[in-house]
């Protein structure tokens, strides 16, 4: 067993490295983002605020440090819009809800406010609906409004656990490949074949899982 985790230890580190300069620039990219949204909400373009912090959701890490402040930003800045321009507010909690949906993987960050922000909607979209004088009865739209927010969306476990074991078996089988498809004398052995057969499933189930998830 010893032996065997040691014969993985190459491809197990460049797994590792790949992870953490993912995990590094997801975490960069969120704090960027949500400074931008900070900084355009200080000016009072509201508006790009609202589609910052959008992706400071989206870019997503359990310990990313402004996830939940560009989330709570959102539903401060839905809710204070919500009186006088209801077309702000939806702008606002749709790109919570679409943001916290986009940084889905194994599980739904912040499940509470998805569910709060397909409660919220409808009512919203009912006071845009009549600003802008649509003349449909407001049952009728209310009804319409809340079962397109009751729809379920994103990608399943089962179709994040496909992309993830895919990648995985992608990158193993590339770096397998290379450090034993050849002998000492530079040649291609039979050997490595098999582990251009892991890298290929692995691809295969990626981006099967990716299209049709």
């Amino acid at each position: 067993m010893l032996k065997w985790l040691r014969g993985l230890r190459w491809p197990l580190l460049a797994v590792a490295l790949v992870l953490i300069s993912l995990a590094v620039r997801a975490t960069h990219e969120q704090r960027q983002a949500y400074a931008r949204a900070v900084a355009f909400e200080q000016k009072g373009d509201l508006w790009r605020a609202a589609d910052e912090y959008r992706w400071a959701l989206r870019w997503y890490t359990p310990w990313g440090p402004d996830h939940d402040r560009a989330a709570e930003a959102l539903v401060q800045l839905g809710t204070r819009a919500a009186p006088r321009d209801p077309e702000l507010a939806v702008q606002a909690w749709d790109n919570l809800r679409s943001g916290l949906i986009a940084g889905r993987s194994l599980w739904q960050p912040r499940s509470d406010l998805v569910a709060m922000c397909n409660q919220v909607l409808p009512s919203l979209l009912l006071q845009v609906a009549a600003t802008r004088g649509d003349t449909r009865p407001p049952d009728q739209l209310l009804a319409q409004f809340t079962a397109d927010y009751q729809r379920p969306v994103g990608v399943g476990t089962p179709v994040s656990l496909a992309v993830s074991f895919g990648f995985l078996a992608w990158v193993i089988g590339l770096v397998l490949a290379a450090s034993r498809g050849t002998g000492s004398d530079g040649r291609w052995q039979r050997a490595g074949w098999r582990w251009l057969a892991l890298a290929s499933a692995g691809f295969a189930l990626w981006a099967g899982a990716l299209y049709l998830g």
